[in-house]
C-alpha cells in the first residue's frame, strides 16, 4: 500500500509542535520556492505598498492578455482571472480587487469594440466578471466612493 500525502490536520498538528525559528525558516522556503507565494507573504504582510505593487502587476497582465506591446493579444480568460483571484487571495483588498475586475471588463469591451465580438464563453465571462464586480460593491458600500474616483479620474 502506498503511502498518501499528509492531509491538512496532520500539517496543522506538525506545524503546532515547531518552534518559531523553524517556521520562519519554513515560510521563508515557501517564500523562495516560487513567484506566486513571494507575491502572497509580500501582500499578507506588505500593506499598502505591496498592495500598490501587486495590483500594478496584475494591471499589466491584464492588459497585455488584451493589448500587448507587439503582435495581437490572446485574450486568455483564465490567466486575467487567476491574476485577479491571487491578488485577491494575497491582499484581501477589496477595493483593489474592484478596480481589477473593472480593468479586466474595460480591457475585454474595447477589444470587442476594436475587433469585433467573441465567443459565447468569453461572453460569458465577462458576465461572471460584471456579477462579481457588483458583489464586491454590494459588500462594502464604503467602497462606492473610492471606486467612483478610481472609474472617473483613473489616469
Amino acid at each position: 500500500m502506498s503511502q498518501s500525502t499528509p492531509s491538512w490536520r496532520a500539517i496543522k498538528t506538525s506545524l503546532a509542535g515547531m518552534d518559531a525559528n523553524s517556521l520562519i525558516s519554513l515560510i521563508h522556503d515557501l517564500y523562495a520556492l516560487n513567484k506566486e507565494n513571494k507575491e502572497y507573504l509580500q501582500g499578507r504582510v506588505g500593506g499598502e505598498a505591496a498592495y500598490a505593487s501587486l495590483r500594478e502587476n496584475a494591471a499589466k497582465k491584464i492588459k497585455h492578455e488584451f493589448f500587448p506591446e507587439r503582435r495581437f493579444g490572446k485574450a486568455r480568460i483564465a490567466p486575467v482571472k487567476k491574476g485577479i483571484d491571487e491578488y485577491k487571495k494575497a491582499t484581501g483588498d477589496p477595493i483593489g480587487t474592484a478596480d481589477l475586475t473593472l480593468q479586466f471588463i474595460e480591457q475585454f469591451v474595447k477589444l470587442c469594440r476594436e475587433y469585433g465580438g467573441e465567443e459565447q464563453s468569453k461572453l460569458d465571462a465577462l458576465s461572471v466578471a460584471m456579477k462579481e464586480l457588483l458583489k464586491i460593491l454590494e459588500s462594502c458600500p464604503a467602497i462606492i466612493v473610492v471606486f467612483y474616483y478610481c472609474i472617473f479620474f483613473r489616469k
